[in-house]
């Protein structure tokens, strides 16, 4: 035990200059965020975007928002795809060390540059939740962790400049020094992540999950992760069991899950376990009881509001809601329902709801992330923010991010290649009993057709989905099974658009539209039918 806490201890004071500029910070917002602002302009001013949009001439915070456009992703293609050609100096000074996929909304995937500096930004915020959490919790200083490790989806692939697309490694958004700590806690080697088959990458981090008797914390993103890696334990503990090498371990094991008690026998598995980090909010909540009836005695975090493109915000322990990363990027906020209502950090409202427009060290200037937070109480001057989900069309149950426009594109597409002309077609998350997963099934009332053709619709509408890169990696892991059709009732008597008029009753009827995606569940009780595939 005295190994790990001194490990954990070297780890927390690597954290420590982080948690003391955000106190500090917490007390001087606006100074503060001014001087993010102007930081991230001085340094990019020659950049052919800084250029373009007058960064020098830039002397007020209300100068930036007269001169520099809000923006989304696709403002930016053109730029990125020249930073991929090579050119140097296009979003920022400094060189593009990396560009991480993400899913799009009118492009399957987008590449989000990573300068050393957007590196660093990212640690600020990590720093400061961090200390908070080592300070606090101290349980889970007693032993290893698990960091969620992202498995290999694909060969590391570079542009012709050499910049690699996608990150090599978890630990990239930490220091070297902090990397070789992480390393040595780690419960799971990081080498896992080189694993390219799917379920052999479960297995082997079941397996050594199992083996380590000394996990005190786990940190994942969506709680269903969780659920998949434990569902053959869960399901078949003998011949899980069975893989374990050490006979010591393998019998201890034996004893907790044959007890004919079985209470709590993931607590008597892993004892010092005392914390896990997820995804709570959004639609990660529909998971958050089945972990909680696993891990009945283990408390568990929400984490803060993090995307590919900005450390947004973390919580803090014994706070409701996350803090918003004051010392990671610029900020604005767009008040919900209120045109051109824009508010800066230190003006926002307890109650209130907001769209969040950053502004980073990447690249990204006055960047729309689309996601919706409402303002739930304030650390000092800090507001303190809870995710509530996306302003655009999204459908996210597990960190898939499908987007209606590009959805909506990639169904018409395929609808043309096989010359279908549905009367009635939309595309929702639904649980398939059969394969004890989520499927996105596509709902058509259509006419005349041929099932062998709507097997190869299927087929190829989630090949196409899978150039998002965030569906590809939930159809990989198993969170989603395959595209199903579900082939409605043509002889009923409601048109399948009145059943989608009358369970949206809750709007008016003149501004309901028909919709391509749906992100809600359980149309399978509404419709007639009978799936085709």
């Amino acid at each position: 035990m005295k190994q790990y806490q001194k490990l954990n201890q070297a780890l927390k004071l690597s954290f420590l200059r982080g948690n003391l500029d955000f106190c500090s910070s917490s007390n001087n917002v606006k100074e503060i965020q001014q001087k993010k602002l102007f930081s991230i302009l001085q340094r990019n001013e020659d950049s052919v975007y800084g250029k373009k949009y007058n960064f020098k001439k830039i002397k007020t915070i209300k100068d930036f928002q007269t001169f520099v456009p809000l923006t989304i992703y696709e403002d930016y293609k053109d730029y990125i795809d020249r930073i991929i050609n090579g050119e140097q100096n296009i979003l920022t000074n400094e060189p593009v060390i990396i560009l991480e996929p993400t899913s799009g909304s009118v492009t399957p995937t987008k590449l989000i540059p990573y300068t050393k500096s957007l590196f660093q930004e990212f640690r600020n915020g990590i720093s400061a939740w961090f200390y908070d959490l080592f300070e606090n919790k101290p349980g889970i200083s007693n032993g290893s962790f698990y960091w969620s490790i992202t498995p290999a989806t694909s060969q590391n692939i570079r542009t012709k400049n050499g910049i690699l697309i996608g990150f090599g490694d978890d630990r990239s958004y930490f220091t070297c020094e902090q990397q070789e700590i992480i390393s040595k806690l780690s419960s799971v080697p990081f080498d896992v992540a080189k694993i390219h088959n799917i379920e052999e990458f479960k297995d082997l981090t079941l397996i050594t999950l199992l083996n380590d008797k000394n996990l005190a914390f786990i940190s994942i993103w969506n709680p269903t992760f969780l659920l998949l890696l434990l569902r053959p334990l869960l399901n078949n503990p003998d011949l899980v069991i069975r893989k374990i090498k050490d006979k010591t371990r393998s019998k201890e094991l034996e004893n907790i899950f044959f007890d004919l008690q079985k209470k709590n026998y993931l607590k008597r598995i892993w004892t010092k376990l005392s914390l896990i980090s997820m995804w709570v909010d959004g639609n990660a909540a529909m998971s958050i009881r089945e972990v909680e009836e696993l891990f009945p005695e283990v408390e568990i975090q929400g984490k803060g509001l993090i995307a590919t493109e900005g450390f947004i915000s973390f919580p803090l322990v014994e706070r409701e809601g996350a803090a918003l990363s004051i010392n990671s990027h610029f900020f604005e906020f767009k008040e919900r329902d209120k045109k051109n209502n824009l508010k800066l950090a230190h003006e926002l409202e307890l109650g209130k709801q907001y769209e969040v427009i950053l502004t980073n060290s990447g690249g990204l200037y006055r960047y729309n992330l689309q996601d919706i937070v409402k303002v739930v109480g304030f650390k000092n001057q800090c507001p303190l923010l809870r995710f509530v989900g996306r302003s655009s069309k999204v459908s996210d149950l597990f960190g898939e991010k499908l987007n209606e426009s590009n959805v909506e594109q990639v169904i018409k597409t395929v609808f043309k290649q096989y010359l279908l002309n549905p009367s009635f077609y939309m595309i929702a998350p639904e649980y398939i009993k059969d394969q004890n997963s989520y499927s996105y099934t596509l709902f058509l009332e259509l006419g005349k057709h041929q099932n062998t053709i709507l097997v190869k619709v299927a087929k190829v509408l989630d090949e196409r989905l899978q150039e998002n890169y965030h569906y590809k990696y939930c159809r990989k892991l198993g969170q989603l099974g395959p595209i199903k059709i579900f082939l409605i009732d043509i002889n009923n008597i409601k048109r399948a658009s009145d059943i989608y008029l009358e369970k949206t009753k809750g709007k008016q009827i003149g501004s309901v539209k028909s919709t391509v995606l749906c992100n809600k569940t359980g149309w399978l009780r509404n419709f007639k039918g009978d799936f085709v595939i």
